[in-house]
């Protein structure tokens, strides 16, 4: 299924809510578990049922922390250079993701006759991990705000989801196989063949 984002904006917003005392590192490693939980199920354009091995959230978190202490040293206005970071960590962390294996691409099932040839090896890796630019200026845009009122972290966790929406659009991969020869003959020609996806949801 897609990314769980109801369950981001619930959780970091009440969170946020709660009168509490936090600390920034507190709110980062809600954050970065938050959005690291909500990620998890999120599907490639390709294939819907791809599994993901997910790396660490950590870098995620200190570079949250990292934003937090910056807007504060300077005196609570947000700039989008203090994103910078944020948004270079969450590219990286999806350079990492590994995909779960998964059978042939569905143009090679419809082209195939007869018995389709075996897929060996598959491979899925991710050849860009977003666009840090677009990301840093949406996150700049969900702690930018007119003064809020006494509870604002339903809003702020839903413009957080916005911004991390946006961004898994502009992560792209790459899914090859190489097929041998079914019974009969498959069309589908032999060697590597590469099917590129855009855009996870």
């Amino acid at each position: 299924m897609p990314a769980v984002w109801p369950g981001f904006i619930t959780s970091v917003g009440g969170w946020l809510d709660d009168k509490s005392e936090k600390t920034h590192m507190d709110t980062a490693e809600k954050i970065a578990s938050e959005y690291h939980k909500a990620v998890s199920t999120a599907q490639t354009s390709l294939h819907a049922t791809m599994v993901m091995v997910q790396p660490p959230y950590i870098p995620i978190k200190m570079s949250i922390k990292k934003c937090l202490d910056d807007i504060r040293d300077s005196e609570g206005k947000p700039q989008l250079f203090h994103f910078t970071d944020w948004s270079a960590k969450t590219v990286s962390y999806w350079m990492s993701v590994q995909y779960q294996l998964v059978p042939f691409h569905p143009i090679a099932i419809a082209t195939s006759t007869g018995t389709a040839g075996v897929p060996v090896p598959v491979t899925n890796v991710t050849t860009v991990g977003g666009t840090p630019p677009t990301l840093a200026n949406d996150l700049l845009k969900a702690f930018t705000h007119p003064p809020a009122p006494a509870l604002f972290g339903i809003p702020f966790a839903t413009k957080l989801a916005t911004a991390f929406t946006n961004h898994l659009t502009t992560v792209q991969g790459l899914h090859t196989h190489v097929v041998t020869a079914g019974t009969p003959a498959t069309p589908v020609p032999l060697g590597p063949i590469p099917y590129p996806w855009s855009g996870l949801v």
